[in-house]
């Protein structure tokens, strides 16, 4: 927990100051998050896991708007 918590802390330090890495770490993070829940489901039965998957869906769609990438200073594609 001490390993998710320091992730989470030096994502959050990237995000607020909107660091290029800060916008990438987020990004795996969000999908390592969606694997793990789709495991659990799967290994466990437990389908109330499963409502990670979209909120994690959801924001990692957020991440990759042209705004946002914009803002991390990420090259835009055309």
């Amino acid at each position: 927990m001490v390993l998710v918590c320091t992730a989470c802390l030096v994502t959050a330090r990237g995000i607020w100051v909107r660091a290029p890495w800060g916008r990438l770490l987020a990004l795996a993070i969000l999908a390592t998050n969606i694997t793990a829940d789709t495991a659990t489901a799967i290994v466990t039965g437990d389908g109330r896991t499963l409502i990670g998957i979209p909120i994690g869906a959801a924001m990692i769609a957020f991440l990759f708007t042209p705004d946002v990438k914009a803002a991390f200073g990420a090259p835009k594609t055309t």
